[in-house]
């Protein structure tokens, strides 16, 4: 889906569920920024294009988790963007919800037509399928994959191409929803909400839309010039300090919004650290002892 189209999306959802737009913004924000990982951050291109990056650096359930320390509603948002991205196709490259862990398992029990492949004595835990190459074939030049041929299908895929009109149902629907939110007849107190937040409030989210603006700036022209490197591009020096600003006004907002950050942390995520930590050691624990019992007697076990 088109970056449009996440944090219309995010934002309807954060109006007509919360009903207060600095939540809004906050989840919309959330929305907009697993897109950085679609570039290339001064990345050599076949290195991108092997590690196949894009829908799955910022597209996990990791960086989620992450997330939910600045705020839960920001964490929403990234889940939001996440969701849409999983109707697209394997051309667009769908959602890899489980990055870096999913790149453990190295192979799949069927190759992309439906064929058995031959057992690796040395691999246990395998993907039911190898990914769809016909269609991977046909993304963008830097979204294809250049690495082993062929990979385990990781990837959560769906039935929609982006840009088409599936997105733009999204997008135009989103657009409507909040439309009539703030100026249907009778909605004047919605149009009143806005002033509920402080002023100080709107000006540290805005600090965090300019720096996520400035860091796809400056990877834009970065990717721009790895694709096209035989174009002499004028000014290309430019996205270095474009970059490092956005870099610096994603921190200032941090230090900006440290007090909700403390607040989150200290009444939802810390709220019973006990139980917390319980959880941190007692779920690797589940899953390496299920891990265990499936392939035991070197029997081989599918995700």
């Amino acid at each position: 889906m088109d970056l449009p189209t996440h944090f219309a999306f995010a934002f309807a959802i954060g109006l007509l569920f919360f009903d207060k737009p600095e939540i809004a913004l906050l989840i919309a924000l959330g929305a907009v920024f697993p897109d950085l990982d679609r570039e290339y951050w001064f990345m050599p291109k076949k290195r991108y294009a092997d590690e196949q990056i894009h829908r799955a650096g910022l597209h996990n359930v990791f960086i989620m988790g992450l997330a939910y320390i600045i705020s839960p509603f920001f964490s929403l948002g990234i889940f939001l963007h996440m969701l849409q991205d999983s109707f697209t196709t394997v051309k667009d490259r769908g959602v890899e919800w489980f990055y870096p862990i999913t790149r453990l398992v190295k192979r799949g029990l069927f190759d992309a037509s439906g064929n058995k492949e031959p057992v690796d004595p040395n691999e246990k835990i395998y993907f039911y399928q190898e990914d769809s190459r016909g269609l991977v074939d046909k993304a963008d030049p830097d979204l294809r994959e250049y690495g082993c041929d062929p990979v385990p299908w990781r990837r959560v895929y769906g039935f929609a191409q982006n840009s088409k009109i599936l997105d733009r149902a999204f997008l135009y629907t989103s657009i409507v929803i909040i439309l009539v939110w703030n100026f249907a007849p009778g909605n004047y107190v919605h149009l009143l909400s806005w002033t509920f937040a402080s002023t100080g409030y709107y000006v540290m989210i805005l600090i965090a839309y300019i720096s996520v603006a400035a860091l796809f700036i400056a990877g834009e022209l970065d990717r721009h010039s790895e694709i096209h490197p035989h174009k002499n591009i004028k000014f290309d020096f430019i996205k270095y300090p474009i970059f490092g600003i956005g870099l610096m006004l994603f921190i200032i907002w941090i230090v900006l919004f440290r007090e909700q950050i403390l607040q989150n942390i200290f009444l939802n995520v810390l709220s019973n650290p006990i139980a917390l930590g319980l959880e941190v050691i007692a779920a690797p624990l589940v899953i390496l002892f299920m891990v265990k019992q499936k392939t035991k007697d070197n029997k081989p076990a599918v995700v």
